[in-house]
């Protein structure tokens, strides 16, 4: 049995708010990993301070280092690749994660990459610890001789048929240092949005029993690391099954599992009644302090067109129910869509505000900038515009070793209005809320340089005039530094 070396390489740039969490996902992979009695190992460099020791002195145990790598992780990932051929040329280098998923045959073409896994890694590295033929292994993207081959996909992973997360595998800083505790209760979603990776890859929903995730709690509430801790459902969609996620709110209430917890919800199910006052009132009960919504756009023309099935009308009315049991509702945005307009950019703006004037506990995400994925309708109109992804691992590296976020929108071709939306992010962050909310964000700077920047911001807000963003390039290039 091959021994695993998972590694969750750094970002391009620090951020502060990483180092109190951690990868749910390569948790994931190692309980699945330990309960086959496969050795395994994670190394967290992005919490880890000492990672590039660890590491090394890992290498003297492990014959598979398995990366997760996503695109702002492409530089620090290549140079540790470089270092694990350098110390022990004959360990097995892979990669797998979002960016290796989309862009796998480009990824594996690199001289410092081994194999690719597209998809998701339980069973796939199940396999190559076992020793199987690389021919044979589903999920895998490999090179033999000059030529690059791509076995058929791997089934997807069953929760329910899974063990638990095994949290002593985790190194005990990173769960001491945990503001929000991870919890995962199901995998993928039913829904079609366009922008989506679930819906691109077509990531089923799966859940775990009602029984295990009450289980995964009483595990959870016995930990002497996690006690006075906040929880979070890192799950697509909690409340798919709507008596599945009643059983486990009531079971939380039923067996003193009650701790505060926040997780996902879509708008459509609070208007249409799934969760209904009698549930808000027991999510409540049960410790849920905050329920996050996918809300995208303020425009019913974009909500359409990207396949969200939600309304203008239904993410107003969620705000209000949530508001009304004393949680706080937050809400995700984008803009900068093929064919989106800026009158469409300016209905998000007009919604935003609407919701935000509801409460000062409504908490706004974004509008983030849309960043197209490979396999989409939105990603071939973005093609069509002439725009075109970088063609190698180095190209990527270049492109984000100083940036902030996935992409820069001055290379999208079919967005207009390229200041307005890479922007309104700051903006909204820091103009639509209290200034001391805005002046208790993670970005690091002097004082009275972030308050300076924050009247100006909350000013353009006042007035909705976003024109000429001068102050904000200096603040970007200057966070960038």
């Amino acid at each position: 049995m091959k021994k695993i070396l998972l590694l969750n390489p750094p970002f391009n740039i620090t951020k502060d708010n990483y180092d109190s969490s951690l990868s749910v996902g390569l948790l994931s992979i190692a309980s699945h990993l330990d309960s086959k009695n496969i050795p395994v190992k994670i190394i967290d460099c992005v919490r880890q301070k000492n990672y590039t020791e660890l590491l090394e002195q890992e290498l003297t145990w492990a014959d598979l280092v398995c990366f997760s790598v996503m695109t702002m992780q492409i530089p620090k990932a290549l140079e540790l690749s470089a270092l694990i051929r350098k110390v022990s040329p004959n360990c097995l280098i892979i990669w797998g994660g979002a960016h290796p998923t989309f862009f796998s045959e480009q990824t594996v073409s690199h001289n410092l990459v081994d194999v690719v896994i597209f998809g998701e890694g339980e069973y796939t590295l199940c396999d190559l610890a076992e020793g199987k033929k690389l021919s044979e292994i589903k999920g895998l993207v490999y090179k033999e001789g000059s030529n690059i081959i791509k076995n058929t996909a791997q089934r997807l992973f069953e929760p329910a048929q899974e063990a638990l997360f095994n949290w002593e595998l985790e190194p005990i800083e990173i769960l001491e240092n945990l503001n929000l505790i991870p919890s995962l209760t199901s995998r993928g979603c039913p829904h079609r949005c366009a922008f989506c990776v679930n819906a691109i890859l077509k990531n089923s929903w799966r859940p775990r029993t009602a029984s295990q995730v009450l289980e995964d709690l009483r595990i959870i509430k016995n930990k002497s690391y996690f006690a006075g801790k906040k929880l979070r459902f890192w799950d697509e969609n909690f409340f798919v099954d709507i008596q599945r996620a009643r059983a486990i709110i009531e079971g939380m209430i039923a067996n003193d599992l009650m701790l505060p917890w926040e997780t996902t919800v879509r708008a459509s199910y609070i208007k249409e009644g799934m969760l209904d006052d009698e549930l808000m009132a027991k999510l409540k009960k049960s410790g849920c302090y905050l329920l996050s919504f996918g809300a995208e756009s303020g425009s019913q023309i974009v909500l359409d067109k990207i396949k969200k099935d939600i309304t203008p009308e239904q993410i107003l009315f969620s705000a209000k129910q949530c508001l009304k049991h004393n949680i706080i509702p937050q809400f995700s945005f984008m803009v900068g869509l093929p064919g989106e307009l800026k009158k469409d950019m300016k209905l998000t703006l007009d919604l935003i505000d609407k919701l935000i004037k509801l409460s000062d506990k409504v908490q706004i995400l974004g509008p983030q900038a849309f960043r197209p994925y490979p396999g989409s309708e939105l990603y071939q109109e973005c093609v069509a515009s002439g725009w075109s992804s970088p063609q190698s691992l180095e190209e990527w590296s270049h492109l984000v070793k100083n940036q902030l976020s996935y992409l820069q929108v001055k290379n999208f071709n079919w967005v207009k209005h390229k200041d307005f939306v890479e922007s309104i992010e700051a903006y909204v962050r820091f103009g639509a809320h209290s200034i001391k909310s805005a002046m208790g964000s993670t970005v690091k700077a002097q004082k009275w340089l972030k308050l300076g920047f924050v009247l100006i911001c909350q000013l353009r807000w006042k007035l909705k005039f976003f024109a000429w963003p001068v102050e904000f390039k200096l603040a970007k290039k200057f966070v960038s530094k």
